[in-house]
């Protein structure tokens, strides 16, 4: 059986309990789960940042998600990816590992589903249709699709507001969203 975590009364996998870097990973349970994951990170001041080949943009205070997807095993599994997105020490390979490498910036939730279909583009823009979210960098997180990005900055929301956004955008695409929050 799944615990529940008290601060939303949502079932999650024991790998997800407790604050970044305490992490359970279970003999077993790794890597077994494959599909789409949200990141909801605050950035605690606006700040200049590089993006890889993308270049430099300024990042305003604020509330951002970011969508992705966990389809492989290991570390391309959810629970594979969502870590090293945890993680501070990682060389910056996807456009995210560079916003969240930043000091002021940390992951506050997770939400995640498990899928066998290509749907993070789906639930990446309801979630900024839902939110009235701002895509901040074109192409961020978008380089193998044709979405405009798959960061969405909410300026009028908290986190918590944008943990609620974000399960209800999984639950209107029929999904049976997971979530954990972080710090």
């Amino acid at each position: 059986m799944r615990p529940t975590l008290p601060w939303m009364g949502i079932a999650g996998p024991r790998w997800l309990r407790g604050q970044a870097g305490q992490w359970l990973a279970l003999q077993g349970e790794r890597s077994r789960l494959k599909g789409i994951y949200t990141l909801i990170s605050k950035l605690g001041k606006g700040t200049d940042c590089k993006i890889g080949n993308l270049g430099s943009f300024r990042f305003n205070r604020g509330v951002y998600v970011y969508t992705g997807s966990g389809r492989g095993v290991a570390s391309a599994s959810i629970e594979g990816r969502i870590e090293r997105h945890l993680g501070r020490r990682k060389r910056k390979f996807w456009h995210i590992d560079y916003l969240l490498s930043l000091r002021t910036c940390s992951v506050s939730a997770s939400v995640y589903s498990e899928t066998t279909r290509d749907v993070e583009c789906r639930v990446n823009r309801r979630i900024q249709e839902l939110t009235c979210g701002v895509f901040p960098v074109n192409g961020f997180g978008s380089s193998d699709c044709s979405c405009i990005g798959h960061l969405v900055y909410l300026p009028s929301h908290g986190s918590n507001r944008a943990l609620c956004s974000v399960m209800k955008a999984y639950r209107k695409l029929r999904f049976n969203p997971q979530a954990s929050r972080f710090n």
